[in-house]
């Protein structure tokens, strides 16, 4: 029987939703576990301490730029008792990486990936970009330059983020995509993936 974290949250910290869930059931249903994990767009910290609470990792690095994202975080990890295993910081995947290379076993991420609304308003917790897909792209890099050879990486996203695009890149820095799940909604379909990095050490 696995753990469900418990949650709370501060100020515009995105909140556990279908994404979420979908991601969760491919890391669930896979054997992978790792010494150290990155929990990258962390928001509530609920992939990372879901890692933790179910043993799929000992350690867990928790990054998101938003400063509610590390403040609800930061309170979850305590809430769950993982803070021993934790490190959280503050940081934006599409800028230089602060995180040695090829270090971590396990990236998830889950990402903004939302086009840009049309009246301009801007949420950073959901939207990726003008087209959608230029944060995953960040993260896709971010993951790259972190994971171990024969790393994983768990990552989702929408039908709305040119899924083409996405996938080309992943293939362009050496993931190659062992398993998937998607689930179709009224607006859009999601897609999680878990891949994983070939290339030599």
């Amino acid at each position: 029987m696995c753990t469900i974290p418990k949650l709370e949250y501060f100020g515009d910290t995105y909140r556990p939703s279908d994404d979420t869930w979908l991601l969760l059931g491919v890391f669930e249903n896979s054997s992978a576990s790792g010494d150290l994990c990155m929990d990258l767009g962390c928001g509530s910290g609920v992939l990372g301490i879901y890692s933790l609470l179910n043993k799929k990792c000992k350690r867990v690095i928790f990054v998101d730029v938003q400063e509610d994202a590390v403040k609800t975080t930061s309170f979850n990890i305590v809430l769950n008792g993982v803070e021993v295993f934790s490190i959280i910081l503050q940081s934006d995947a599409c800028y230089v990486s602060p995180f040695r290379e090829r270090s971590v076993d396990i990236v998830l991420a889950n990402p903004p990936y939302l086009p840009l609304q049309e009246d301009n308003s801007r949420d950073i917790t959901i939207e990726g970009g003008i087209e959608g897909y230029e944060k995953i792209l960040c993260f896709i890099n971010m993951a790259a330059s972190v994971l171990k050879p024969n790393g994983l990486f768990y990552l989702v996203y929408s039908s709305l983020s040119k899924p083409e695009i996405i996938q080309l890149h992943l293939e362009k820095l050496g993931f190659k995509i062992i398993s998937s799940r998607s689930r179709n909604f009224f607006f859009e379909s999601l897609t999680a993936i878990e891949g994983v990095l070939n290339r030599e050490n």
